[in-house]
């Protein structure tokens, strides 16, 4: 059975490593100390590197050859780490290579039985779809690089989801959703579904739409999933400094911490 921590990063790692099955220009490579994430495109948000235990002293030449393969082709990568991971070694390796801690998350967990029952969470206004066809993921798209305008990631991740577009289907363990206000989209969700756990990623609101709701109301919607798939899998997710407390509220208890360098 896993621990608490290793729930997270075990869906996390599925998260990451699964980007091939929707985008024809990506490649993973793993051994049993990390995977290496690279999207074919110059993109931090979707290059990453993750290591899977403590590092002993000798693979870190394996780490550093593999940032150093996206460097030399000129594409960022960013570094997810968990805690547990993060030694004194590994830090110093990271920051010679130019890398810097950007973010850390709160990584969170969720038992099965402890979903809470919702009332009805759409309206006449508000309607929240699952992605199932080309269109939908264009959609989803636009809602993800608004978070990136007037930034080089943002033509980047449009070249990556006019890809993904291209190639979708449907996926029975990869579940996106669009929240849609009077018919324009505005925010999305997504759900990743392990042997041992479900997943929340992607819970964004574009910026005009904030403080209506509509990023908590995504977020009890994809509970409410969970709940109902009844397969009595454990749910996950990393929160940042924003919305931790929604987290809390819906009765995530912490279970450890991701750290970021980008």
């Amino acid at each position: 059975m896993l621990s608490n921590q290793d729930l997270v990063l075990d869906n996390f790692v599925n998260k990451a490593s699964s980007l091939p099955s929707w985008f024809s220009g990506a490649h993973v490579d793993e051994n049993q100390y990390f995977i290496s994430v690279d999207s074919g495109l110059p993109s931090d948000t979707f290059n990453v590197l993750v290591p899977l235990s403590v590092l002993p002293k000798a693979v870190l030449t394996n780490v550093e050859q593999a940032v150093c393969s996206y460097s030399n082709k000129g594409f960022p990568v960013s570094v997810w780490t968990d805690q547990r991971f993060l030694t004194d070694e590994l830090v110093r390796l990271l920051i010679d290579l130019g890398l810097e801690e950007a973010e850390r998350n709160v990584t969170m967990k969720l038992e099965s039985n402890a979903i809470k029952s919702a009332v009805p969470l759409t309206s006449d206004f508000f309607e929240i779809k699952k992605v199932q066809n080309t269109e939908d993921v264009r959609w989803y798209a636009t809602i993800f690089q608004s978070l990136f305008e007037g930034s080089p990631e943002q033509e980047v991740l449009k070249q990556l989801f006019d890809q993904a577009a291209k190639s979708f289907s449907a996926h029975p363990h990869q579940q996106w959703f669009i929240g849609f206000l009077d018919g324009k989209a505005v925010s999305t969700g997504c759900l990743i579904e392990t042997d041992s756990s479900y997943g929340i990623y992607d819970v964004m609101t574009r910026q005009e739409f904030r403080g209506k709701g509509l990023g908590s109301t995504m977020f009890s919607y994809l509970l409410q999933r969970i709940k109902e798939d009844g397969k009595g899998k454990d749910c996950v997710l990393q929160a940042s400094t924003d919305g931790i407390n929604i987290y809390r509220k819906a009765g995530f208890q912490e279970v450890g911490e991701m750290v970021v360098f980008e």
